[in-house]
């Protein structure tokens, strides 16, 4: 095989009257081909031009990992490099996998900036993977421009992992993969404009893992009655509905419908085996509703994304908290919106214990009076507490400050969270403030 768009360039010189051995060329093929895994798959192609011994010993790996998007960083304004480089990056890959000849591919990444206008090479290249029994296959495209086809490659017995970046994907397409891998265990699915409603059910699925990111036209997600074990939404808001997921441990739901029947139904379909739970809500005061919550046992990680309004009460979070009597780690993050700094007189809300808990960290601390009940609440009434982080850095929700403002409003939350927690920090507690 010839491998043109490496070339080698150094030297190794050795000095046949010394008593040096030379180690490397002595290693045995396996160490070599684990160290072989270690590399790109570019660099790992052209170790063959170093040593005769090594020559076809790439073609041993199975992990194939073509990101091309380093180079992306340095050509991204230069549309005739970025041309070639495509061309150099297609010759890459066919290259590769035209003389890869091993009967197996355990993983398989395409990361380049490729569109629609590359799908047959795509297509070619997953029909590789499907020759190849390949496990894991990773999808990643600057742009959503790729377009899945009806027609396209969608029957990979051997898969069980499928990660797409910028791939539109459509509910059809999701459900042939889901009908066509039998061992499909997890699907990561990030920027697809065509996924509106998902509805995943069955009890014959093997899927474990499932991840929605910002799909922007997604409405609504229904799973029911197979064997999910983590579940990822970050997006807009949406309905969603889970039915019959006994196994279900891990729920992050950055963008739902937060709403008192809402999050009470979904919170007892999995009540009793949810362990970690994150939601995302742009205001605080939405938590207010929440008061009867079902009891989560199990949770021991608690991670709570709020919008933070002028100088608004954080308090009312503490229904979740109570919500969970076993919690362990528990971070709260704030959205500046308008920081500012209204109310001097700290409100107190009735105690309850948290026996359990650990870890306590507030991200986005401003040093507004509501920051400080929420931490003096958790001083007070985490009796096991080991450890507070506070982390003052603008928590901004659209980054159009100036690095200047940003620096001095930073500084300005970090002496706030110095002055205000050093003094009531309990003993024992170790308070960082980044």
């Amino acid at each position: 095989m010839v491998f043109g768009l490496i070339r080698f360039t150094g030297s190794i010189e050795v000095d046949e009257g010394s008593d040096s051995k030379d180690f490397i060329t002595e290693l045995s093929d396996d160490i070599v081909v684990m160290i072989l895994c270690l590399l790109p798959i570019k660099y790992a192609v052209v170790t063959g031009s170093v040593c005769k011994k090594w020559r076809f010993l790439w073609r041993n790996l199975r992990k194939l990992n073509f990101d091309g998007t380093g180079d992306l960083i340095r050509i991204s304004r230069d549309s005739r490099l970025l041309n070639r480089k495509r061309q150099m990056y297609v010759y890459q890959v066919n290259d590769v996998t035209g003389s890869y000849n091993h009967p197996m591919v355990e993983e398989l990444r395409i990361h380049f900036d490729l569109d629609n206008d590359h799908r047959t090479l795509i297509d070619g290249w997953l029909k590789f993977a499907v020759k190849k029994k390949v496990e894991t296959i990773e999808l990643y495209f600057v742009d959503n421009e790729h377009h899945t086809r009806n027609d396209a490659v969608v029957e990979i017995p051997s898969l069980k992992k499928l990660y797409l970046k910028n791939v539109n994907v459509t509910e059809e397409i999701l459900e042939q993969f889901l009908t066509n891998s039998p061992h499909l265990e997890t699907i990561s699915i990030h920027g697809s404009g065509y996924l509106t409603k998902i509805r995943v059910s069955g009890r014959p699925l093997n899927l474990k893992h499932f991840e929605i990111d910002e799909c922007p036209m997604v409405s609504s997600i229904h799973l029911s009655d197979f064997d999910l074990v983590s579940f990822v939404y970050k997006g807009q808001p949406m309905n969603l509905n889970l039915a019959n997921l006994p196994n279900l441990r891990k729920l992050i739901c950055q963008g739902i419908v937060v709403s008192r029947n809402n999050i009470y139904k979904l919170l007892s379909s999995c009540a009793l085996s949810l362990e970690v739970l994150s939601f995302f809500e742009h205001r605080s005061q939405t938590f207010l509703e929440l008061d009867s919550l079902p009891i989560l046992r199990n949770v021991k990680e608690l991670t709570l994304i709020i919008g933070a309004h002028e100088d608004e009460s954080l308090l009312q979070l503490t229904s979740i908290f109570k919500a969970c009597p076993s919690l362990e780690n528990l971070t709260v993050k704030l959205i500046w919106f308008t920081p500012v700094r209204r109310r001097g007189k700290v409100m107190h809300f009735a105690t309850y214990l948290h026996e359990h808990l650990k870890l306590f960290q507030i991200l986005g601390y401003y040093g507004r009076g509501s920051d400080l009940e929420l931490a003096a609440y958790v001083m007070e009434n985490a009796v096991g507490l080991q450890k507070i982080v506070i982390d003052p850095r603008y928590q901004v929700w659209y980054p159009s400050v100036s690095e200047k403002y940003f620096s001095k409003e930073v500084e300005r939350a970090r002496s706030s969270a110095k002055m205000q927690l050093i003094p009531r920090s309990p003993a024992g507690v170790n308070l960082v403030i980044l």
